[in-house]
């Protein structure tokens, strides 16, 4: 997978039983940087397959850097799910699969960890957050992210127990696979806590009554090796709820990263 400027580049990647969708932008000029962006809550459409479905892919010309965008393989023709975080199906465990992808494109590139910048929110910052987390040197941005998506709305997250866990209760399958669904647990599993900017609207009820909790308490049993490196920022927006925040302002956000990255290691 190389360069091809001003281009869209669709194409799968296979890891194990999981297919990972995905789609690769580049810019004229390569910055050496490279931001991964993951889906939130996709809205199906008969006519449309959810592993088609790249959000934000008209923004890419105001990115800073080359763009890789990745569909989670939960999703698919077979169901009518539209929010999966990535657990894929009984057997297939999809978060390893979407790193194994990303690692493949951007080893290709030649962009180094460090050069790396994650970003996603709801359901696609738990995702981002839990690629990240085994992509050491990596930054995350988050908005929004559900920690856990067992404390999510309670329709999607019994729709996933359903599909991804069968006669599993959303507290069975916290027990039993802990690091799948809270990112704390991922940290201290792969023993790495990636720099993280994570943006919290203090007017989204789940978001601010039990995401950024969950966060909080999970981190005070992060091991001490990991070096927790997360910074909150809270804002106010009633109107926006758990919408993400406006294009300007996460262009804004997502472009400072990405030329702090360029800078601070080149």
């Amino acid at each position: 997978m190389g360069r091809r400027p001003g281009r869209f580049q669709r194409f799968d990647v296979i890891a194990g039983t999981v297919t990972v969708s995905a789609m690769l932008w580049c810019g004229e000029k390569a910055t050496g940087t490279l931001l991964i962006a993951f889906n939130g809550a996709v809205a199906r459409k008969n006519e449309k397959s959810p592993n088609e479905v790249f959000q934000r892919r008209k923004w890419v010309e105001n990115f800073h850097s080359d763009v890789l965008f990745i569909a989670d393989p939960t999703l698919g023709a077979d169901n009518q799910i539209s929010i999966g975080w990535g657990q894929g199906a009984p057997g297939g465990y999809a978060i390893p699969a979407m790193a194994q992808a990303v690692f493949a494109v951007a080893e290709s590139l030649e962009v180094a960890s460090d050069k790396r910048v994650y970003y996603g929110s709801s359901a696609g910052g738990f995702q981002a957050l839990q690629v990240a987390t085994r992509d050491i040197g990596s930054r995350v941005l988050v908005n929004n992210a559900q920690i856990d998506w067992t404390l999510y709305m309670r329709q999607s997250v019994q729709a996933i127990c359903r599909h991804s866990y069968p006669d599993q209760s959303p507290d069975e399958v916290s027990r039993t696979h802990p690091d799948r669904t809270s990112v704390p647990k991922a940290f201290a599993e792969f023993g790495n806590v990636p720099r993280t900017r994570y943006l919290i609207n203090a007017a989204s009820n789940n978001d601010a009554s039990l995401q950024l909790p969950a966060l909080v308490a999970g981190l005070k049993t992060a091991p001490a090796s990991a070096q927790p490196r997360i910074d909150i920022s809270v804002y106010v927006d009633p109107h926006g709820g758990h919408s993400p925040m406006s294009k300007s302002t996460t262009l804004k956000e997502i472009n400072r990263m990405l030329d702090e990255q360029a800078v601070d290691h080149d």
